[in-house]
Formats: C-alpha cells, sequence, structure tokens
C-alpha cells in the first residue's frame, strides 16, 4: 500500500514537471501569433491604400480619357466642318506645293497658269553635254521637253478629295500643320533621245583600224588608234535625271569607254599584196592581151621583228622585194601597125634640147591599155633641176622668158598630133598665149605643172604604145597598135588672128 502511494506521488510530480516545462512553447506560439496578425494587419492597411490610390488615378486616367475624346470629338467635328468646306470651295488645299511652287488655296486654272510660267517657261532651248572639255548641246525644244502641269494640278487638287473619308480627312488634317509637295513628271520624246545619243556616237572619236601603202620599195604600216565608244543608258539616265530635278544649268559628263583597234596582222597584210611574178600573153580567140604581173613580196618573220620591238610605235616601215617578169606587154609582137606619127623641128640650143630629151624619154615606150589614161604631167613628173631640167625660154603672161624646163611644150604638143592622128580621145588640152614657131595656131598643147596637164584616153579595142624620139633636130611621136576595119585620116586645119610671134 506504502509503494503505491509513493508510486502515485511520483507520477503527479513528473505531471508537473512536464506542464511546467511546456508552458515556454505556449508563450513563444502566442507572442508568434501577435506578430503575425500584426503583420497581417499592416498588409492590409497597405493593400486598401494601394486599393484607394488605384481608384483614385482610374478615376482621375477616366476623366483625363474622357477629356481627350471630347477633344478629338471636338476636332473632329471641326475638322470635318472645315472639310465639307473644302469640299466645296473647288481650290486646292493649304499647304500643297508642286515643284517648290505653292499651289495653296488656288484654283486648278489659277495654280496651271502659275506653274505654266515657272516650270515650261523656264525650260532653256539647250541641255549641255560635255566630253573631254568639247560641247555637245542637246535641243530640249527638239526633245519635246515640258512638265506635266495638268496631271500634277490634278494631284494636288485631289488631295482631300479621293472620297476615302478617313484617308481624305487625314490628308486635309495634315496640311493643316504640315506642306506637301508634289514632284510634277516631266514628258519628253524617246525616240528622238536614242537618235541624239546615237547622232553623239557618231561625233565622238572614232577607232581608227591599222591601214597600209606601198611607197616605191616600201611598206608602210599605221598602226590603228582607239576610239571612244558612248554608254548610252548611263548617258540617258543622267540626263532624265537632271531633267526630272531641273538641273538646265549643269554640265553633263559624257560617259564613254575605250575601243581598242585590231592588232597588225602581217599574214593578212602579206596574203594582200603578195604577187607571183608573171609575163604578158596574148590569147586568141578572142584576142586579149593579159599584161604582165610584177611579183611583189616581203619577209613576214622579220617584219614581225620589227613591230615587236617597238610594239606601240604609228609607223612601221617594211622592205619589199620586187621581182621582175621575163616578158612584157611591149615584148610582145602586138602592135604591128603604126596608127600615126607626127614630127616638129626644133633649134639646137642645148638647155632646150635636154629638156626635150628629159621629157621625151620619160614618154617613150609608153603602153596603154583599152580604156587607160595618159597624163602628160603624171608620166613625166614634176620638171625639178634635180630631174635635170634646165632653163630656157618660155610663154609668160603673153611675155617670153627664160624658165625652168622651157621647150618641153613641143613634146606635148607633137604628141597632140599624133594622138589626134591615132584617133584617141583627148580629155584635157590647153594652147598657148602666143603662137609657137614649131607648129601652126590650134595644133600645140600648152602644159604647166600643176596647173595645166595634156591628156587622153585609148578608146581603141586594143591596146597602143607610144614612141617618143628627139633626135638631130626632130621630134618625133609614133603611135603603134592594130589598125581596125574601119580608121579615119584626120587633120587640123589653122586659121591666123591676129599677129604672129615666132618662138
Amino acid at each position: 500500500m506504502a509503494k503505491k502511494l509513493k508510486s502515485a506521488k511520483k507520477q503527479k510530480v513528473a505531471k508537473k514537471s512536464e506542464k511546467n516545462a511546456l508552458l515556454p512553447v505556449k508563450k513563444e506560439q502566442n507572442a508568434l501569433i501577435v506578430v503575425k496578425k500584426k503583420k497581417l494587419d499592416i498588409a492590409v492597411f497597405r493593400e486598401k491604400e494601394s486599393l484607394k490610390k488605384a481608384v483614385k488615378s482610374l478615376s482621375l486616367a477616366v476623366i483625363v480619357v474622357i477629356i481627350i475624346a471630347y477633344i478629338a470629338l471636338l476636332a473632329l467635328v471641326a475638322t470635318s466642318i472645315f472639310y465639307v468646306s473644302h469640299l466645296q470651295n473647288g481650290l486646292i488645299q493649304k499647304g500643297v506645293f508642286v515643284a517648290g511652287i505653292s499651289v495653296a488655296e488656288m484654283s486648278p486654272q489659277e495654280a496651271a497658269s502659275r506653274l505654266s510660267n515657272s516650270l515650261n517657261d523656264t525650260v532653256p532651248e539647250q541641255l549641255i553635254l560635255q566630253y573631254e572639255g568639247q560641247n555637245f548641246p542637246i535641243d530640249l525644244q527638239e526633245l519635246g521637253v515640258k512638265f506635266d502641269v495638268e496631271k500634277a494640278i490634278q494631284k494636288a487638287y485631289s488631295i482631300g478629295r479621293t472620297q476615302n473619308v478617313v484617308r481624305d480627312l487625314w490628308e486635309y488634317a495634315k496640311t493643316l500643320n504640315d506642306t506637301i509637295d508634289i514632284e510634277p513628271e516631266f514628258l519628253y520624246e524617246e525616240e528622238i533621245l536614242n537618235e541624239m545619243l546615237q547622232d553623239l556616237q557618231e561625233q565622238l572619236p572614232k577607232v581608227q583600224e591599222y591601214d597600209y601603202f606601198m611607197e616605191n620599195d616600201v611598206l608602210i604600216i599605221n598602226r590603228g588608234k582607239s576610239g571612244v565608244g558612248l554608254h548610252q543608258e548611263e548617258l540617258k539616265n543622267r540626263i532624265l535625271a537632271n531633267l526630272r530635278i531641273r538641273k538646265f544649268d549643269e554640265e553633263i559628263q559624257i560617259p564613254t569607254y575605250e575601243i581598242l583597234p585590231k592588232e597588225i596582222d602581217l599574214q593578212a597584210i602579206h596574203s594582200e599584196i603578195y604577187r607571183k611574178p608573171q609575163d604578158a600573153y596574148v590569147t586568141e580567140n578572142p584576142f586579149e592581151i593579159h599584161e604582165q604581173v610584177i611579183g611583189v613580196d616581203f619577209d613576214v618573220e622579220d617584219a614581225q621583228k620589227n613591230i615587236d620591238i617597238i610594239p606601240k610605235n604609228e609607223q612601221y616601215k617594211i622592205k619589199l622585194k620586187f621581182t621582175n617578169p621575163n616578158i612584157f606587154v611591149k615584148d610582145l609582137n602586138i602592135f604591128p601597125d603604126q596608127l600615126s606619127t607626127f614630127s616638129t623641128n626644133y633649134v639646137n640650143n642645148p638647155n632646150r634640147t635636154t629638156n626635150l630629151r628629159i621629157a621625151a624619154g620619160k614618154i617613150n615606150g609608153t603602153i596603154l591599155m583599152p580604156g587607160e589614161k595618159f597624163s602628160f604631167n603624171e608620166v613625166v613628173g614634176e620638171r625639178t633641176i634635180a630631174a635635170g631640167y634646165k632653163n630656157a625660154a618660155i610663154f609668160v603672161n603673153g611675155q617670153v622668158e627664160d624658165g625652168l624646163a622651157g621647150g618641153i611644150c613641143q613634146i606635148s604638143s607633137t604628141l597632140y598630133d599624133a594622138v589626134i592622128g591615132a584617133n584617141l580621145q583627148i580629155t584635157e588640152r590647153h594652147n598657148h598665149s602666143l603662137l609657137t614657131s614649131y607648129l601652126a595656131g590650134g595644133k600645140d598643147a600648152t602644159v604647166v605643172w600643176g596647173r595645166y596637164d595634156f591628156q587622153f584616153v585609148n578608146n581603141r579595142e586594143y591596146p597602143v604604145k607610144i614612141e617618143m624620139i628627139v633626135q638631130n633636130g626632130v621630134a618625133t611621136a609614133v603611135v603603134y597598135g592594130i589598125r581596125s576595119s574601119q580608121e579615119y585620116e584626120i587633120t587640123i586645119e589653122s586659121r591666123f588672128m591676129g599677129n604672129k610671134r615666132n618662138l
């Protein structure tokens, strides 16, 4: 029994100790609850304050929106009123420009008058193109350049009149605070412009291809020169750009490119000038005379070396090699008939006789093929001291004076009468200013280098050969050939009018 009481007492004491141990925990929990409650109250308070502010701000925003909407509505109503008035006034809107020229509050007719004076009337006659300092004008009147005033006015007048209310109101409102500048289109004749540019290309330096010619025994080759090509499309765009922005006074530089000539082709030149020597010959049925061919050649390899040494030289000289055939036309027995002969006498003056013999020697042996022309000046050549001519008596302005190559007119006159006798066609002949001592009047033929010539054509069916001999005081001209079935005997009769003066 006593043990039970003791045990119960111990249990009671243990429970009391346990209860006392729990008391601080409860106190801490209560304090935590109080803190959380306070924080919650603060948060609630703040949230209420934020809500109040949000409500207040929202109310203010609503008021602002309402005010703005009201103002916008008033502006819209006012703009609409003005817009309706604008539609009815028939004038272009305020703030509208064409090419920087104001057409605001003008009727289309007033705007047309102003733009015509300010735009089209100021288009100059020419636009200047330039290449290396040289001017090439383009006629703008011929090109038909003008600005499309009518279309620009239509566009200006249509601002705010497109029948799209929203767009019209926007454009109308925009012009109240800003400007609209319309760039007018310009008109031109494209085909004429293309022709002008093509003509311009023809005026620019053209490419010169290499060429060549033979002078005596030398082949002379001239190197080609570059030409200038025109970038037509680029120039066209430059012209149109300047016209579009009305830059009439600014010279336009012509865009070009280099056109290179062909390189010298010696093989091609050789194939063109090469000739194999060929003897003259005659064929029968039909009778035909084939002239001799003198051979012509040059060394292509050596010529190429000369060019390679100075590749940019403008001119090259190449030695030619000529090879004579064995038989010339004069060697053929095809001049069996003497067609005519004529002689004149001369006084043996040493200087004058020398001149006669030099000129006769140049003519002697000349052969003319059918249709071929004879020129005394070409055959005899220029009369110079270097050629051996001497001073002797000549006619000058109706007077007798000493002059170089005096007396050679006796050779041309003697030949003239022989040619008449052979019935050859005279194409140029001049008489002396005075009568000569060796021929009657009208039978002479004077020659002066660079002024008067004696010329005739072999109008016969076959070739003719001319002999011209000066010896023993007699100058003789003989024409040989083949007689035709019908020949004529031709004589010249002279009649003297005035005084005769002998030389």
